[in-house]
């Protein structure tokens, strides 16, 4: 793994101010030789930058496809469901990592191809930041409670990019905990060679970075929506419990984002997802400085409202919007402009013709309504199970209201609620993997192929890069799917 770090991990960004204040700009340097370890890693001010160039890094790292990570795993996690299209004729032509997703072509998890090789490098040059933050913010001379802040947000991004790894790059835990998992590098030092810990291994990392930010940000209060507090870390860990199917602690972290953050309104919801409100948990507002069009409007917008960058890539199935969305208030589509007979969702949108864009959406709390529902009704307490879930339809007026049935049933009315409240937001992959779903599109349900993907088929698990595999002998590689389909346990 060291020629991948040496490339990808070790480089890290000092800017001068914070990133998201409305009247700051953002002045990146790399550093060089004549700027000493003491004056970077001896000072809080400087690792408080270094933090700083993290959430950056977060926001708008990887250069083309992919450049904003929280957008990049929605399209992807989308774009591996039975609900989605990709528009044969986007503007822009190309085969994307989005596409390539929806059509499950091997380019979508090869070794030698863009998502296995962009969300690796990312993940892992964040995770480098966060490693030379916890491992010198201890020793540095501060007020403490800032200190406690720095450590706690680097804490809970680290988490969050190895929860993004493992859930790429392996099965669920529930079959897959004693498979391997990905490097757990918890250090900056730069190995020859390091393997692969095991998946449970890489969860109890997840689960203690958390469970520490969960203390020391007790008393954070962020400047805005796009920093990671405690909330942000009560909302990652219902979702670690959940995938974990540890549903005690699932429904216990989910109610504590369910009872803070009251969700939007119908009128909100129609809005266009590019303005925040109340119920985002975590997003990242626009300002003069930025200019990224990196966001989910941009690729459903078939440019409504004169737009000035309308991918026109995704679109929905005619069986999703003609049958499972039919009647439902969230049900925003239109006729397809240029292909009869399908459609485009105008759920997302995007308003604004100049820089900056709208709003970017990360997390929002009807997730953890659904979570905690879901728990709920997994450990047989159907009474608050059909409560939590009544509340998000009674909010979208006009959608059925589930009454009642039994605690199988009132799983799969909650499942199909995410699936329709939650549509277009990337949590097709995650479900369909730790539900253990077979993937199912075909022409007659208005797909643009027929495909039929087994439960738990390696082409829903990226293949480690070849830069890893090829420098770092310790370094396992994936099955490929082409030789063995199907996961064995």
């Amino acid at each position: 793994m060291k020629r991948k770090i040496n490339i990808s991990l070790s480089v890290f960004i000092i800017i001068s101010s914070f990133l998201y204040c409305s009247c700051s700009k953002i002045l990146d340097t790399k550093p060089t030789n004549s700027v000493s370890d003491q004056i970077v890693y001896n000072n809080i001010t400087m690792i408080d930058a270094l933090l700083q160039s993290t959430y950056s890094k977060l926001k708008n790292d990887v250069p083309e496809w992919m450049s904003n990570m929280a957008t990049s795993v929605k399209l992807l996690g989308t774009a591996y469901g039975s609900d989605i299209n990709t528009d044969p004729n986007p503007i822009y032509g190309m085969m994307t990592p989005f596409k390539n997703a929806s059509f499950y072509n091997p380019e979508s998890y090869l070794s030698t191809e863009y998502a296995s090789r962009g969300l690796w490098k990312h993940w892992y040059g964040v995770i480098y930041n966060t490693n030379i933050i916890l491992e010198n913010i201890d020793n540095v001379q501060g007020d403490q409670e800032k200190k406690d802040e720095i450590k706690g947000q680097a804490k809970v991004i680290r988490a969050r990019c190895y929860f993004n790894l493992i859930r790429f790059y392996q099965h669920t835990y529930f079959i897959a905990k004693n498979k391997p998992g990905v490097p757990l590098v918890l250090t900056s030092e730069i190995k020859e060679e390091i393997s692969r810990a095991s998946v449970e291994e890489v969860y109890a990392a997840i689960l203690s970075d958390l469970t520490d930010a969960e203390t020391l940000l007790a008393n954070y209060q962020r400047p805005n929506i796009a920093y990671y507090d405690q909330d942000v870390v009560n909302f990652l860990l219902a979702d670690v419990y959940l995938t974990m199917n540890n549903w005690v602690d699932a429904q216990k972290y989910a109610n504590k984002i369910r009872t803070r953050y009251p969700l939007m309104s119908m009128a909100e919801y129609e809005d266009g997802f590019t303005t925040s409100n109340p119920e985002w948990v975590l997003g990242y507002p626009q300002t003069e400085q930025d200019y990224t069009s990196e966001y989910l409007p941009a690729f459903w917008d078939y440019g409504q409202a004169g737009t000035m960058v309308p991918y026109r890539l995704l679109t929905p199935s005619a069986h999703f919007v003609l049958d499972i969305m039919k009647d439902d208030p969230r049900a925003l589509y239109m006729p397809h402009p240029t292909e009869p007979g399908k459609y485009a969702s105008v759920k997302f949108l995007e308003k604004r013709s100049s820089a900056p864009y709208g709003d970017i959406l990360d997390l929002r709390a009807a997730e953890m309504y659904l979570v905690e529902a879901e728990a709920a009704a997994r450990q047989g307490n159907t009474t608050v199970a059909l409560e939590v879930l009544n509340m998000i339809q009674n909010a979208r007026p006009g959608a059925v209201v589930t009454t009642g049935g039994g605690q199988d049933e009132l799983i799969q009315a909650i499942l199909l609620e995410r699936r329709k409240e939650m549509y277009g937001e990337g949590l097709d992959y995650f479900d369909i993997k730790r539900l253990q779903l077979p993937v199912t599109k075909s022409f007659a349900n208005g797909n643009d192929l027929d495909l039929a993907v087994p439960a738990n088929s390696n082409m829903l698990v990226l293949m480690i890069p070849d830069q890893e595999t090829l420098n770092n002998k310790s370094m396992v590689q994936n099955p490929d799917p082409a030789v063995e389909p199907v996961f064995v346990p």
